[in-house]
């Protein structure tokens, strides 16, 4: 039987050879209650939402002040920041308020991670 000697030194790396990123185990929680939404316009990009970006939308959580939310305004389905203004909740893009109109505004889900697509793949 040969033996091989082993000269140096170990890889600094050896023992952390990472293992493959399933992206349903890294962002999505709840499978049941979870969406991908595909934003289609710029209205957003000031709070870092891009044409093509692939929202994952999470419907169980509650919406809490400063979450991006997928929400439903005046038969638009879009992505705003939800915050309270003077004890009131609005939502906004960056630049504009939009106040809930009553029966005409919906929260549909909340935003859990956002990918940027630079070139349209999926």
């Amino acid at each position: 039987m040969k033996h091989h000697k082993v000269t140096g030194f170990a890889s600094p790396a050896q023992g952390y050879e990472m293992q493959g990123i399933d992206l349903n185990d890294l962002l999505i929680r709840r499978p049941n209650a979870t969406f991908f939404f595909r934003v289609e316009d710029d209205d957003a990009k000031i709070l870092g939402i891009h044409n093509g970006s692939l929202l994952v939308v999470d419907r169980a959580v509650k919406a809490k002040p400063d979450d991006l939310v997928v929400m439903a305004h005046e038969g638009r389905i879009m992505c705003r920041r939800f915050i309270l203004q003077d004890g009131e909740k609005v939502f906004t893009d960056g630049v504009n308020i939009f106040k809930p109109i009553k029966d005409d505004t919906s929260i549909i889900g909340v935003v859990m991670a956002a990918i940027q697509v630079f070139n349209q793949i999926l």
